[in-house]
């Protein structure tokens, strides 16, 4: 279980936050200035993307001057032919002047995890600031240093985006939760050559058939260094074998705790110590008691948005058409009624595909509420999709009310799966592989 948390000082001093994977980094190792933002130019530096997930974070090497310097933005832009495209970018976030330290140049993280912006392998965008102070007046600037990035190249906004002569790369760094995978984006497992979410015999045919081609997106270039190659066939031997997923893992919390499950307490949320936790309790009212999850939350500010704690799962799934289900419950212990039993909310890859909206409903005192969560996706391609229940409550958690979640499940609703080789045809494989390397070695 991984714990993800939007803001530590919401949150139970004994979890620990877990940060994406850092993807692309540019550390500027002799500066050569930095770059002024101020109203009416901005800069970008375009960077490719060495992983598949979510962009969730992108830190910004800058400084600032003391005094009043405006208001301060970053910008996510998309990349066409080689340039930002667009006159408005896909996300654009405030950056907290008082984040910016004065005189000397330091990374400022900026969370744009809210921009659902779903990178791939080789997926290029660029990072703009941008500011409101005057030329003269106090403001921003971004490090920049001798060109040692590769992936990308320095632009400036003043009407229009224009890539400048001198390539002096800003520092900045980027990350990528491969855990988390938005709605659009389509993410094939290592050593998966043709995109069907099985690691088989199929897939050696297309890296042997493919053996020394060098270039871009080639379909068996499992390390991604631009050419196929023995790397590649390792690539593939080390997943063999690898199937789509039949069911939720521990969609049932028979483990009796939330393993499987990363867990995201949402900003402005208030959990209680403990929560959320596996307990027994007949959620689907069949008079039997089983494990399930168990949570009660609320908002620390209820004039804020915010309340609301996700468990959610990375799932490798083949192409077809599927159903997702859960079971949940509210349940109050309150010697009165009240109006908040929750909201729960079921996703596929970010996007709600099912949801009881129960805030505003009256549970009674001692009252248990069940219902249960059913959606039906057609056509769901092929590769890895993430799988979530999130449950909200805009009311302060100051009252035992409390949710339940059990019995998540997946069900296939299209033709049958696809044998995988038995190990003997790997032996065959590997056998073939070697007599081919070496007959290459001679040619």
């Amino acid at each position: 279980m991984r714990f993800i948390f939007a803001l530590l000082l919401f949150v139970p001093c004994n979890l620990l936050l877990a940060l994406p994977a850092l993807d692309q980094v540019n550390e500027i190792n002799q500066s050569v200035g930095g770059r002024i933002i101020f109203a009416g130019n901005s800069p970008a530096q375009s960077f490719t993307a060495n992983a598949a997930g979510l962009l969730s974070q992108v830190d910004v090497m800058i400084q600032r001057d003391a005094g009043d310097i405006g208001d301060l933005s970053l910008e996510i832009w998309p990349m066409i032919a080689g340039a930002p495209a667009g006159s408005t970018p896909l996300l654009s976030v405030p950056i907290d002047p008082n984040t910016v330290p004065i005189g000397f140049y330091d990374y400022v993280p900026v969370d744009i995890s809210t921009g659902m912006i779903g990178v791939n392998y080789g997926d290029q965008y660029a990072i703009a600031l941008n500011g409101s102070a005057g030329l003269s007046d106090p403001n921003a600037a971004w490090n920049r240093g001798n060109f040692n990035y590769t992936g990308g190249d320095y632009f400036e906004r003043s009407g229009a985006w224009a890539l400048l002569g001198t390539n002096f790369d800003y520092g900045f760094r980027t990350y990528v939760d491969s855990e988390m995978i938005p709605t659009g984006l389509v993410v094939v497992p290592e050593g998966d050559y043709n995109g069907d979410a099985y690691v088989n015999s199929a897939d050696y045919t297309i890296w042997r058939d493919s053996l020394g081609q060098s270039g871009n997106a080639l379909p068996a270039d499992g390390d991604r260094d631009g050419q196929v190659d023995l790397d590649d066939y390792n690539v593939w031997t080390s997943a063999y074998g690898l199937m789509p997923d039949s069911e939720v893992a521990n969609g049932t919390f028979a483990s009796g705790d939330l393993s499987d499950w990363d867990v995201i307490v949402g900003p402005n949320t208030s959990v209680s110590f403990g929560f959320p936790r596996v307990e027994t309790f007949d959620v689907d009212g069949d008079g039997t008691s089983n494990d399930a999850m168990r949570l009660r939350l609320g908002r620390l500010n209820t004039d804020l948005f915010g309340g609301s704690v996700t468990i959610q799962q990375k799932l490798l799934l083949e192409e077809g058409d599927y159903e997702f289900s859960a079971n949940i419950a509210s349940q109050s212990l309150e010697s009165f009624g009240n109006s908040g039993p929750g909201n729960y909310l079921l996703k596929l890859d970010g996007e709600i595909i099912d949801q009881l909206v129960l805030n505003g409903t009256s549970i009674g005192a001692g009252e248990v509420i069940r219902d249960s969560l059913l959606a039906s996706i057609d056509n769901v391609t092929a590769g890895y999709h993430t799988l979530s229940l999130t449950i909200e409550k805009g009311a302060t958690n100051s009252r035992e009310i409390y949710q339940f979640i059990d019995d998540i499940q997946l069900n296939r609703t299209g033709a049958a799966s696809q044998a995988v080789p038995e190990p003997s045809s790997l032996i065959l494989i590997c056998s073939a592989t070697i007599g081919l390397f070496s007959l290459k070695r001679f040619v």
